[in-house]
């Protein structure tokens, strides 16, 4: 009884193989082997990499050429050395890809596609940093305020293990030396800017701006005291060599070279100033929120502050912090929110295009300051002092130092 049970179980088992092995055979050519279920994909190959010469890492669009390449986005995988790349769009020929953030002169770039046995074809591709730290600021020392004078070279207000340390001066090679030690009673400089003469001006956040002796050397000291109550926390200079200054008040102060003082209304936290094409832009916090304001700057005073760019609706829980302008008028805007930087154009198209910098700028991107050529220096909240590439910019006038 028990052989009969296990011819039977045995019989049946052969004629279920039977059934699956006839459904499976292929029509047209009798074979169990069906085409495109799982079958080997030929190996990719790369033909060229755009735009030729490099890039930067992590930021910038690349268009790379080849065959063999999967349709279905998540099927292919591009490697820069080891790291692999961000895939915009692909075709069989063309993948549009944003590099990750390595560097070096000859990376190595190699396109894998799923079901592929091979990888691609190498092709070496240089990615520079459009973001990297400047000047070698140890790990105990931190960079606040900013300047640049006329040749290009950096000035950073420091601390040193959370005391004040002074001024460093920065040739654009980042070679370091000491420009004015520390002033005593002073926490930090918050704002520094280079004005004729070669005197440095700074604010602290107090009814002052201090001045250091020319070319250095010595500490700060009172320049022009304002009424209880006022806090200078930035200022610049405009054509003709007016200071002008502001903080969380009632008024923005412009202070000649003879010292004279006018005020001007505006309510609010003004953060930081810039004198552009005859107007002084400023980011202020007010009852309406963050906003970029400006006025025109004429032999009269000062116009009515209108809204240049509303921060606040496009960028809804950061703060606008320092702010700059490249020559042909595109706006850098430093701020505490996860763009960090954000880049508006003279159209008031706007984004952030070095987000995927955002660790050299944390938690909050201070304050700038134009080098020579595309060199935009910055100081995060972080201490740290930072080159940008600005490719294509150049500063607008720094009429303090020019």
């Amino acid at each position: 009884m028990l052989n009969s049970a296990r011819k039977m179980s045995f019989l049946v088992l052969a004629a279920l193989l039977a059934i699956f092995l006839i459904g499976c055979e292929n029509p047209e050519t009798g074979s169990l082997y069906v085409e495109n279920a799982g079958s080997p994909n030929p190996q990719p190959a790369i033909t060229s990499i755009s735009p030729t010469g490099g890039a930067f890492a992590g930021m910038d669009t690349l268009t790379i050429v080849g065959s063999n390449f999967s349709t279905v986005l998540a099927e292919n995988t591009v490697l820069f050395g080891t790291t692999t790349a961000t895939i915009l769009s692909a075709t069989a020929t063309q993948m549009k890809v944003i590099p990750p953030l390595v560097t070096g002169d000859n990376i190595g770039v190699r396109v894998s596609v799923f079901r592929a046995s091979l990888f691609s074809n190498t092709i070496n591709y240089k990615l520079s940093a459009a973001i990297e730290k400047f000047g070698g600021l140890l790990d105990f020392e931190a960079a606040a305020g900013i300047a640049v004078d006329a040749a290009g070279n950096l000035y950073a207000s420091y601390t040193s293990n959370g005391a004040e340390a002074g001024i460093l001066k920065l040739t654009g090679s980042g070679a370091r030396s000491a420009y004015a030690p520390s002033s005593p009673g002073v926490a930090m400089w918050a704002s520094i800017k280079m004005g004729p003469s070669n005197i440095l001006y700074a604010a602290r956040g107090v009814r002052a701006i201090y001045a250091f002796p020319a070319n250095g050397g010595g500490v700060a000291a009172l320049w022009q005291a304002f009424p209880t109550g006022v806090s200078i926390s930035d200022l610049d200079f405009d054509g003709d060599k007016n200071i002008w200054a502001g903080g969380n008040n009632t008024n923005i102060f412009r202070v000649e070279p003879n010292k004279t003082v006018t005020t001007y209304p505006f309510v609010g936290a003004v953060r930081s100033l810039r004198v552009y094409n005859g107007f002084l832009y400023f980011s202020a916090k007010t009852d309406a929120g963050d906003k970029i304001w400006r006025a025109q700057i004429s032999g009269a005073g000062l116009g009515t502050p209108e809204v240049y760019f509303d921060f606040g609706a496009f960028y809804p829980n950061a703060s606008a912090l320092g702010i700059t302008f490249s020559s042909d008028g595109v706006l850098f805007i430093g701020t505490d929110g996860p763009a960090r930087i954000v880049v508006v154009q003279a159209t008031k198209a706007h984004g952030a295009p070095y987000m995927t910098y955002s660790a050299l700028v944390s938690p909050a991107c201070n304050s700038f300051a134009w080098g020579s050529g595309e060199n935009l220096y910055a100081s995060a909240s972080n201490g740290f002092l930072v080159k940008i590439v600005a490719r294509g910019k150049q500063g607008s006038p720094n009429y303090g130092a020019n």
